[in-house]
């Protein structure tokens, strides 16, 4: 596969976790088929599991490319979803966002980070961090990988 004219090989890292390892992505047909480890990255040779399953976790089938709104009420055991557009997803989460700083203030809710590095996040940490501040929340929350919970302790 790796011989074929038909495959770009592309240097890039990987995003699952914060060691932002060195990795090539390999696209076929405009389609990630595989992420091996880039031997020239200071990270090494290698590619953890995670890495290696990228092009599934990319292409699972349940994997939500939009989003999305409830249409049955809460406990429903068959919660009921309907697409609908980014902007009417952003207008929904705006006015929701203004209704509890309103009514309860901004210091009710708390903004969550997935991880403080690594994964696509690592890179919206900063606008998110805006948002906070100009929501004018004192809360964060942050989870961390076990990657790196040894370093934490």
């Amino acid at each position: 596969m790796a011989g074929s004219d038909s495959v770009q090989r592309i240097p890039g890292y990987c995003a699952l976790c914060i060691s932002s390892c060195g990795c090539i992505s390999l696209i076929e047909q405009g389609r990630l088929t595989k992420v091996e480890p880039d031997p020239s990255h200071p990270t090494g040779k290698t590619l953890c599991a995670k890495g290696r399953a990228a092009p599934e976790l990319v292409h699972h089938e349940d994997r939500l490319l939009y989003p999305l709104r409830r249409v049955s009420p809460k406990g429903d055991p068959n919660p009921e979803w309907e697409r609908i557009s980014w902007d009417e997803a952003l207008s929904t989460t705006a006015r929701e966002m203004k209704r509890l700083a309103d009514e309860n203030g901004s210091e009710s809710v708390a903004f969550s980070i997935t991880t403080t590095a690594g994964t696509a996040m690592q890179d919206g940490y900063p606008w998110v961090e805006r948002l906070r501040q100009a929501f004018g929340c004192p809360n964060v929350v942050v989870s961390c990988p076990l990657i790196t919970e040894p370093q934490i302790s």
